[in-house]
């Protein structure tokens, strides 16, 4: 695990991004959940999405019985 440092830089602040995470993206999306900070980079913002459906494995996956809809009953309308 590593560690980002907070430092003051004028009137804001600053993260310090570890060396071992470098990055060459100079812009970044920062949401903040509870006390946690997220940060997406700005050309695409679905990447970290896309990795977790790309890592999720068989095991992860369940099966679920769903009916055809040719065995349902007619539902009424709204």
């Amino acid at each position: 695990m590593s560690i980002a440092k907070v430092f003051q830089s004028g009137n804001s602040q600053a993260i310090r991004i570890p060396k071992e995470m470098q990055t060459d993206q100079s812009e970044f999306i920062i949401r903040k959940i509870n006390n946690c900070y997220f940060l997406v980079p700005t050309d695409d913002p679905w990447a970290l999405l896309r990795q977790v459906f790309e890592d999720t494995t068989e095991e992860m996956t369940f099966d679920r019985d769903q009916p055809l809809s040719s065995d349902l009953s007619e539902r009424e309308d709204f």
